[in-house]
């Protein structure tokens, strides 16, 4: 099978939790390696979450590198109120075994797109810091860079608590400027699609059922989806899995391409991303968005692939 190479930038999390089990699941998808991004918690606590994550899905192999300490001019900012002091809280990680990369997180990249003989696609389901700070101390290496395919932003609405912004976007938003800007092809799933992009409450029995990485998914939807459950919803948005389920598979997706522009200046729409939906202005579209999903599918691609790997353990016995 000719694999899609992927770079995973994230800042996990507990749907980046799921996202990297699900690459990592993907015989479509070959991972390069994962950084890591301050974000829904401190670097630390990201870092020893994306290296936990891996030790628990038998991915030992995987190199993980950490990212930046903080955004590019903004404060740090992080969501322990939805994901927990740990960042992860909720289901219990193994210690991680295997050592981070020596390199940082942009150094990493950098050498992971430098060596490879395909383009790479970047997958980022974080803040945008580090993939900023890639496009402007290597601007040469955008020719390796088959596009960016990232969680984030919303034509519609927000989530940060600060407006109109998303979490992921709102917390750098000069980052994401930068890589908005940069010229490279841009897929971006944001909550226009991942909010209604959910595993249902009475669905979290159909992972239990599976077996270990099952579980983990049912308890990382038990912790993240009380929140959600308090406000009336009746699922819990996986957002950052949505990013790699599009590599998996785009028909997962009802897309559009618009210009998408990121608000740098408004008190309450500070980190928005404006899509010009209509082509009123005329501009060139930069982004690919996504608008709608098929849930169903969505939630049979996670099953599967937990399933995948209580195969594998059982192959490996």
């Amino acid at each position: 099978m000719n694999r899609i190479p992927i770079l995973m930038d994230c800042d996990p999390g507990h749907d980046d939790a799921i996202a990297i089990m699900l690459a990592l699941a993907a015989e479509k998808l070959e991972v390069l390696g994962i950084t890591t991004a301050c974000g829904n918690q401190t670097i630390e606590k990201t870092t020893k979450n994306a290296q936990g994550i891996c030790e628990l899905l038998g991915k030992r192999e995987i190199p993980i590198a950490q990212g930046r300490k903080a955004p590019l001019l903004t404060p740090v900012y992080t969501a322990g109120i939805a994901h927990g002091d740990s960042g992860l809280d909720g289901p219990q990680l193994p210690n991680p075994v295997v050592p981070l990369a020596e390199e940082s997180a942009v150094e990493f990249l950098a050498e992971k797109l430098m060596k490879s003989e395909k383009p790479v696609v970047i997958v980022p389901t974080g803040p945008l810091t580090n993939i900023a700070t890639l496009l402007l101390c290597y601007p040469h290496l955008k020719e390796k860079i088959d596009k960016i395919v990232l969680m984030g932003g919303s034509i519609v609405g927000g989530c940060s608590g600060r407006g109109a912004s998303e979490f992921n976007i709102m917390v750098d938003p000069y980052a994401a400027d930068i890589v908005y800007t940069s010229g490279v092809p841009i897929v971006m799933l944001g909550l226009d699609v991942t909010n209604d992009t959910t595993i249902q409450f009475e669905e979290k029995d159909d992972f239990r059922k599976i077996g270990k990485i099952g579980t983990f998914v049912a308890e990382l939807v038990d912790f993240f989806g009380r929140g959600f459950e308090m406000i009336g919803w009746h699922g819990v948005p996986i957002h950052d899995a949505c990013a790699v389920a599009y590599l998996i598979d785009p028909s997962l997706f009802t897309m559009k391409k618009m210009s998408v522009q990121i608000d740098l200046e408004g008190e309450y729409t500070m980190g928005s991303t404006v899509g010009d939906f209509y082509n009123v202005e005329g501009k060139e579209a930069n982004v690919l968005v996504g608008l709608s999903s098929d849930r169903e599918r969505f939630v049979k691609l996670l099953l599967e692939a937990c399933q995948s790997y209580e195969k594998g353990e059982k192959e490996y016995e």
